[in-house]
């Protein structure tokens, strides 16, 4: 019964670390003033529309695909790609970064202590209760990358829209494989235009 609550365990925190590891944290804010429903193209805000923040070396292929998705996206969303700037209702941007984290978390160490000897009483029913509560302290250091979409208004020339996509990287999309930079692209441009 012990090993099969644990396993039960082990694989309920694996799926849970693994969804919070893939999912992007969206955080969305625009011009409360400005009227969206105008809009039909859109072109790069500048020759080169990424702004790389951090110590990470962003690959052009990366770059390329990123470039890529924002465009497929918007289009997809019925808006028309055009390359002047001036005939273009809104101009786009995007920032790209990661930053180096750790976390600190404080479990119950009574699924860990004593692995090897699992019997009934555990560490709750030890007969010198001034070991209590017995806790692990687990220390993890990742990267956390970050998508920035930004949208001005062309005539206006001011912002009107920004869009920040958070996540925990793999080290296999460090290296800029297995990425779901389309997928993550869309997810982020699902509150463009604001309702």
């Amino acid at each position: 019964m012990n090993l099969l609550f644990r396993t039960l365990f082990a694989a309920c925190l694996s799926l849970a670390l693994a969804a919070c590891m893939t999912t992007p944290r969206i955080t969305v804010d625009s011009d409360p003033a400005q009227d969206f429903s105008g809009y039909s193209t859109f072109a790069w805000a500048s020759g080169s529309p990424m702004i790389a923040v951090g110590d990470l070396d962003i690959s052009p292929l990366v770059q390329k695909e990123i470039a890529d998705s924002i465009k497929a996206a918007l289009t997809e969303r019925g808006y028309q790609y055009v390359t002047d700037i001036n005939s273009a209702n809104f101009a786009v941007s995007y920032t790209v970064g990661a930053r180096d984290k750790i976390s600190v978390d404080t479990y119950p160490d009574f699924l860990f202590r004593d692995r090897v000897n699992w019997a009934w009483g555990g560490q709750y029913f030890r007969p010198f209760p001034s070991s209590l509560p017995v806790e692990r302290t687990v220390i993890n250091n990742y990267t956390e990358g970050t998508l920035s979409v930004d949208i001005y208004d062309v005539k206006r020339r001011t912002p009107v829209w920004h869009g920040a996509a958070k996540k925990r990287l793999s080290r296999k999309e460090l290296k800029g494989e297995n990425t779901d930079i389309p997928m993550d692209v869309r997810t982020l441009l699902a509150g463009f235009p604001p309702q």
